[in-house]
């Protein structure tokens, strides 16, 4: 289903326990077990549980055949001027990412994965924008210092990490992340390369600078 012009995209952040997980999970089948080959009981793993989830739904107004009680909102429709509440009826789920914190993981840095965007929404920029609201995210409980486990000997220095496919490699460089390990290691059966991203933070002013 294309987007049109009038289509707004929604982004929100779930839990495990939310309902709503099981259209972040819908959308990881579609892409790395149907289109990709991952086996279906790898697909979700326990890290599940502890991370942060974004799912962006995209709203598309419904075009009926026009009719008397319909005509002004098949109109608006196609002007980009359809309501609020029409627009929420119709919000369609198509890409998700996680976020493993440090505290989860017992890593002293976040894991950012599973970006997945349904293939007719890939031309739209959406997989940027659930990678900016996820360091959006990050950003705020880094200054807050709620990524630290004192009692685990972690505090979080910013370092944000991925395993990036490496025919997505370039589209990680082009959104701030770097190689600092050249190894490449398989992960069920897709070739994978480490990258970084660092987040600087200044916890005393309460600001950052990506």
């Amino acid at each position: 289903m294309p987007f049109s012009d009038s289509t707004t995209p929604f982004i929100h952040p779930i839990r495990f326990t939310d309902p709503a997980f099981s259209d972040a999970m819908s959308m990881r089948i579609e892409v790395f077990v149907n289109e990709q080959g991952v086996p279906l009981e790898n697909e979700q793993d326990e890290l599940d549980k502890e991370a942060i989830h974004w799912v962006v739904y995209a709203s598309i107004p419904r075009i009926s055949p026009p009719s008397s009680s319909s005509q002004n909102t098949n109109r608006n429709a196609i002007d980009g001027t359809t309501s609020e509440s029409e627009l929420s009826q119709n919000r369609t789920p198509v890409g998700t990412i996680r976020l493993i914190p440090p505290h989860a993981s017992k890593k002293p840095y976040v894991l950012l994965g599973r970006l997945a965007v349904l293939k007719p929404f890939r031309t739209l920029g959406l997989g940027k924008l659930l990678v900016q609201e996820a360091l959006r995210y990050a950003e705020t409980e880094g200054t807050a210092g709620r990524f630290d486990s004192p009692g685990e000997g972690i505090k979080w220095d910013g370092k944000c990490y991925i395993h990036a496919q490496t025919q997505m490699q370039g589209w990680w460089a082009k959104n701030g992340f770097y190689i600092d390990d050249v190894d490449e290691w398989d992960e069920e059966g897709i070739p994978h390369i480490g990258m970084w991203r660092d987040i600087v933070l200044e916890r005393r002013r309460g600001s950052i600078m990506i």
